[in-house]
């Protein structure tokens, strides 16, 4: 990458950072309060529907917020044809929701779902008012905005929430705390990036960005059906409770995992769009992000994963120790979410939506096979063979890498090889403390492994000279340095 595409990329990745690390501390802290106020059924309940929401939510975005980032310049008619477009799915999306709601709550045998889908929904309408602010300021790589907008809105709505909570609402209080993050959020991008609505409709712009949006929407809507679908499938045949059990070691999983791989893709796409003529400097922008984001995610995976009983007994409570093997199988799958995101956003930087389409089709038909063959086995079979599936998408995924850009899988895991090592002997320390250590109270537990599995982890990085640790010093290191002395 250039000198000013990497002050830019890393600019964008500590606001980006500041704005994940604020937003999941926030909600960390908020989730393990509610989860001791509230019951796994509670944390259930709203997971059931979150598939409906988020399927929603990509017909909404329908590709255009990646069509609309991608311009060169985003003209007005762009924006208001968007805006308009989204809206008037939104509204539909609405009273499908609104009408299916009955046969939603009759499919999981839970009647509260009634209102908790037709509430919820309203969801839909509210994020489709600020998803022009959002393209605009991603295209701009203004991440500062963004940053302080969505931590003030967490704390709000998690205040609200804890006190709700506090008060016996129950379920209502995750509810609650949904809607008035998104309202929040919408309403200050609003305040803070105001734009003039054209109520102008162009066909020509339409035409253009669906034209990008259309695979994008389609392979976005299979990725949410089959992200959802073991929250689904764990709803309908077992309990809510059980749900609940899943649903809290997947949000403790996707605290680093999902949220960094968010990052990644945030940054990366704007900053190396500029780059997509350029096949090489794009080479050496993508195996630098691969190396910096293995660095860091791999070893977080494997001490969550080595450690999960006493964080989640620590932090959640003794009612919810049986999310502990949900927890350790998901961190198996954490490792690869930023390997599957790096190389399938490739695809969009070249400009191959249709490609990311065809490779989301196969990835999902394999994703179906491991799904009937695991549950056979059981919850905990259901969730290894999901686990296992992203294993199988890093073969598929990196396919397209190699062919554009030379860069395939064998070369990726040559490069990040010291990181695996080592994070595999971190992890075999720290599990040795845990098993054969002093019996202390799990808090000291978890905060002693944690200090003994980052000395282990930077000591042997500092002593292999490795090239994440020459990446960290050269490059990220003075330009986060020069990036806290502007701000």
């Amino acid at each position: 990458m250039t000198e000013s595409i990497r002050d830019k990329s890393i600019s964008g990745f500590i606001w980006l950072f500041i704005d994940k690390a604020g937003a999941s501390v926030i909600n960390l802290v908020v989730t393990v309060l509610l989860a001791r106020l509230l019951t796994p059924e509670d944390f259930g309940l709203v997971a059931m529907v979150m598939i409906f929401f988020e399927i929603s939510s990509a017909f909404i975005n329908s590709g255009f917020s990646f069509a609309l980032i991608r311009q060169k310049t985003i003209s007005d008619e762009d924006k208001s044809t968007t805006f308009i477009f989204n809206l008037i799915v939104a509204c539909v999306l609405y009273a499908v929701l609104y009408l299916s709601a009955p046969a939603i709550a009759d499919f999981f045998g839970e009647v509260i779902l009634i209102w908790i889908v037709r509430i919820m929904g309203l969801n839909l309408i509210i994020n489709s008012l600020g998803i022009i602010q959002q393209a605009v300021l991603t295209h701009k790589i203004d991440f500062k905005t963004q940053t302080r907008i969505r931590i003030v809105a967490v704390s709000i709505s998690s205040a609200i929430a804890i006190g709700m909570a506090f008060s016996g609402f129950g379920v209502w209080s995750l509810v609650a705390k949904l809607m008035l993050m998104e309202g929040l959020t919408s309403l200050l991008l609003w305040i803070h990036h105001p734009w003039k609505i054209l109520l102008k409709f162009s066909r020509e712009s339409f035409k253009r960005l669906f034209g990008f949006g259309s695979n994008l929407l389609a392979e976005a809507i299979i990725h949410k059906v089959f992200q959802n679908i073991l929250q689904v499938i764990i709803g309908r045949f077992f309990t809510a409770s059980t749900l609940g059990y899943y649903s809290q070691a997947n949000y403790l999983t996707n605290v680093p995992a999902n949220n960094f791989q968010q990052i990644i893709q945030k940054v990366t796409y704007p900053v190396l769009s500029k780059l997509q003529d350029d096949k090489m400097k794009l080479k050496r922008g993508y195996r630098e992000i691969m190396l910096l984001s293995s660095f860091i995610i791999i070893p977080i995976m494997v001490i969550i994963g080595v450690m999960a009983n006493p964080i989640i007994v620590s932090f959640l409570g003794e009612k919810w120790e049986p999310s502990t093997p949900f927890l350790q199988l998901l961190c198996l799958g954490g490792i690869t979410y930023h390997f599957n995101s790096i190389n399938l956003d490739l695809l969009l930087v070249l400009g191959r939506a249709d490609l990311c389409l065809r490779v989301e089709i196969v990835k999902k038909i394999i994703t179906g096979i491991a799904i009937i063959i695991g549950i056979q086995f059981g919850i905990y079979g259901l969730v290894l063979g999901y686990v296992v599936s992203h294993y199988l998408a890093l073969i598929i995924n990196t396919y397209y890498s190699d062919k554009f850009l030379s860069y395939g899988l064998a070369e990726q895991l040559s490069d990040i090889g010291k990181t695996i090592l080592i994070s595999a002997v971190m992890g075999t320390l720290v599990y040795l403390f845990s098993a054969y250590g002093p019996v202390l109270p799990n808090i000291w537990e978890v905060i002693i492994a944690v200090i003994l599995a980052i000395s282990i982890y930077l000591g042997l990085h500092l002593l292999l000279k490795s090239e994440e640790i020459k990446l960290l010093h050269k490059m990220v290191i003075p330009r986060t340095y020069k990036f806290f002395v502007r701000s």
